[in-house]
């Protein structure tokens, strides 16, 4: 996994919004695509996702495929995901003027996808997309617990590593295997009064 750990505010601002992390995640997920494949695949139009793939790639988010255009003098514009996974600081005030408004605005556009993926799977699942098995393996859960900020980063790198060893990557040999996507959160929790 080749993850990008971003601090530029520039490639920050560019990555927080809706439609860039979505199309960076389906390049990422559903492999190289043109505009308008992506187009198709998010349901808006080629000259909008257009715009976002400049801006992704001038950030370094995403490359150009030309290996898969058509013939040399190809006009289709091939699109891959440069890294697998991005990251980016949990506090913005290291990053100068700003930083704390770019990473809320990114952990925003984050909630508003990773929501959104959630939403997609029980429409599919409603539409008889998913077997009963997938269907009770997938959920979510909370738990609330009590420790330090050094065990809690422990803890986030233990899930890390447990989440790769789940990985089945591209494996013939199980052709039950789907693509899934994991999102783990943790956050110190305070009533508010």
């Amino acid at each position: 996994m080749t993850v990008r750990p971003t601090t530029e505010i520039e490639a920050l601002r560019a990555l927080a919004h809706p439609l860039r992390m979505r199309i960076l995640g389906s390049l990422r997920v559903e492999g190289p695509a043109t505009s308008a494949i992506l187009a198709r695949r998010l349901s808006t139009d080629s000259g909008q996702t257009s715009h976002h793939l400049r801006m992704l790639h001038r950030h370094g988010f995403i490359d150009e495929a030309p290996e898969l255009g058509k013939g040399d003098r190809g006009r289709e514009r091939w699109w891959k995901a440069a890294q697998t996974a991005s990251s980016w600081p949990n506090r913005g005030d290291d990053l100068g003027p700003g930083g704390p408004e770019v990473v809320a605005a990114l952990d925003h556009a984050a909630h508003l996808v990773w929501n959104q993926v959630a939403d997609n799977f029980r429409v599919q699942v409603d539409r008889g997309m998913w077997s009963h098995e997938w269907q009770d393996a997938a959920g979510f859960a909370d738990h609330a617990i009590r420790t330090t900020p050094e065990r809690l980063a422990s803890l986030r790198e233990a899930l890390r590593q447990v989440i790769a060893e789940h990985d089945l990557g591209v494996d013939p040999e199980e052709p039950d295997a789907d693509t899934v996507v994991v999102v783990v959160q943790a956050f110190p929790y305070r009533e508010t009064r």
